[in-house]
């Protein structure tokens, strides 16, 4: 188990700062320590089985987070409350942030997973496995298609949630940054900043526009992203 995860904690920081297709596995293990040239694959498989066990080993915080993060909201009456419900989604993640180096790693690597154009939506959901942000993305969808085709409300969320992500790997970088240049605004009022923006981009009105473009195009599956 040792052994394990001292691999995982190595092709954590690799990953998070070369990219996932950075570092060749061998360097993983050589820098693991692993004479056995053969330690990586027997433990994972290879680097998908690798990216797949870091994104496990960070599950159950958010998993724990989000639960506790819900029954605030249950018990003070804020399903319905569109910020509210976006905090639940955001707020994990820059918490997460905060905790360390090794957090700052999975949420860069997270990010570059959602990026890959190999990462279909429902591959997003499966590997998450939260059952509280997912019930939470169903109440705000339910909430938008009041004003807006599903399929729009669904377009929207996704963008917004994806760039959170991003937005988070960024300060995740600046965090770790050795001698960062600029200036970095308190992570509580970036989270709280955050929550406002894409509250008010999920519930703005839509425009014509948008509308008669959704209108024209033949393939629904284009607004579905």
């Amino acid at each position: 188990m040792r052994t394990r995860e001292h691999i995982l904690d190595v092709a954590e920081r690799l990953f998070a700062e070369h990219g996932i297709d950075g570092p060749s596995l061998n360097e993983i293990n050589t820098q693991a320590g692993q004479r056995n040239k053969t330690s990586l694959q027997y433990h994972f498989g290879g680097r998908g089985g690798l990216v797949e066990a870091i994104l496990a080993r960070h599950r159950e915080w958010f998993r724990t987070r989000g639960e506790t993060l819900a029954a605030d909201l249950v018990q003070t009456g804020r399903l319905d409350d569109v910020r509210s419900l976006v905090e639940l989604q955001i707020r994990p993640l820059a918490e997460y942030v905060a905790l360390g180096r090794s957090q700052r790693y999975y949420v860069r690597i997270w990010a570059e997973v959602l990026a890959s154009p190999d990462t279909r939506l429902e591959e997003i959901k499966d590997r998450i496995d939260q059952p509280v942000q997912t019930d939470t993305a169903r109440r705000l969808i339910a909430i938008m298609a009041r004003a807006m085709p599903r399929e729009l409300a669904v377009e929207r969320l996704t963008g917004m949630l994806q760039s959170a992500v991003h937005a988070f790997a960024d300060r995740a970088v600046l965090e770790d940054a050795v001698n960062p240049r600029r200036t970095l605004v308190p992570l509580p009022i970036v989270t709280a900043n955050l929550v406002d923006m894409i509250s008010a981009a999920l519930t703005a009105p839509v425009s014509p526009e948008t509308l008669r473009a959704i209108s024209v195009t033949p393939d629904t599956q284009t607004c579905r992203g």
